[in-house]
Order: C-alpha cells, then sequence, then structure tokens
C-alpha cells in the first residue's frame, strides 16, 4: 500500500488513470455499479499492475468493518518497494500513521470514485494520481463487495 499526501497539483491526471476511470463509468451507466464479473483480468489487463484489490469484510455486530488487500499491484509494490498483501487498511494505517481506512470507507459509503493527486512517502520526490473506486457485488443490490485502489506515476 502507498502512504500518502495530498498534494496540489496542476497536473492532469495520466492517460490510463483517465482510462480506467472511464472504464468504471461505462459499466456504471445502469447506475448499479460495475461488479468484479465486468472487470474480468481481460478487461484490467491494461492496469493490473497498478491496482490494489481491498475486499470489504463485513464485521458484523461485533466487530467493526475492514478493508483487506486481496491483491498488491506490481507496480504499486515497485514504487513503494513495499508488499501490503493480506494486510488490512487499518493495518497499513498503525504502520504508516495514514487513514486509508477512513478513505476506503468513504468510497464504501458514497458508492462514488475518489481521485487525488498524491505524494508517495516511502520516495517523498514522486507524485502519483490515485483512484479508488468502489466494486458492487454480483447480486447488483447496490453493496460494496471491493474497492479498487489504482496508483499511477506522475513521474
Amino acid at each position: 500500500m502507498v502512504s500518502i499526501e495530498l498534494v496540489e497539483s496542476e497536473a492532469q491526471p495520466p492517460e490510463s488513470a483517465v482510462a480506467l476511470l472511464a472504464a468504471w463509468q461505462r459499466f456504471n451507466a445502469d447506475g448499479k455499479g460495475p461488479t468484479r464479473e465486468d472487470f474480468t483480468p481481460f478487461v484490467l489487463k491494461p492496469w493490473l499492475g497498478n491496482i490494489d484489490v481491498y475486499v470489504v469484510e463485513d464485521g458484523g455486530p461485533d466487530r467493526a468493518m475492514n478493508f483487506r488487500m486481496r491483491l498488491n499491484g506490481t507496480e504499486v509494490v515497485a514504487l513503494t518497494g513495499e508488499d501490503w498483501t493480506s494486510k488490512t487498511a487499518r493495518d497499513i494505517d498503525r504502520s504508516l500513521g495514514v487513514n486509508l481506512h477512513e478513505e476506503l470507507l468513504s468510497v464504501y459509503r458514497s458508492k462514488r470514485p475518489l481521485a487525488h493527486h498524491i505524494r508517495i512517502f516511502q520516495k517523498d520526490y514522486v507524485t502519483a494520481y490515485r483512484l479508488l473506486l468502489p466494486i458492487f457485488s454480483e447480486e447488483r443490490d447496490g453493496t460494496v463487495v471491493q474497492i479498487f485502489l489504482a496508483i499511477f506515476d506522475e513521474g
């Protein structure tokens, strides 16, 4: 996972980030949100290395909701030098002093994408563009089951 700091930027988002967001919007044309069935590995091929996949873990009445990383994109790992596969957003927050859990929770609740220009703390001279994209259940009942966190190096 990338520890981040929001930065002001007049830079345009990278074309690959714009293309991923456009794909999300195409699959959301009916307003019910894209599902994992929509985002097959074939569809995701241009962006697979840039995507971390977080699975929503509903803790039930006795436990808080969690977001667990199931896939840490190879480009993200190369950019940060860290692999957080199988860790939760709270684990990352505790280790890096960030608010990833709250950001994912915001996307989960709003059911809308979120985008930022960010600074990579592991390499403070590197800025990137980050997308958080909610992915919905196959039942198309409005339930967010995953969140894609995509990072695109701005160079």
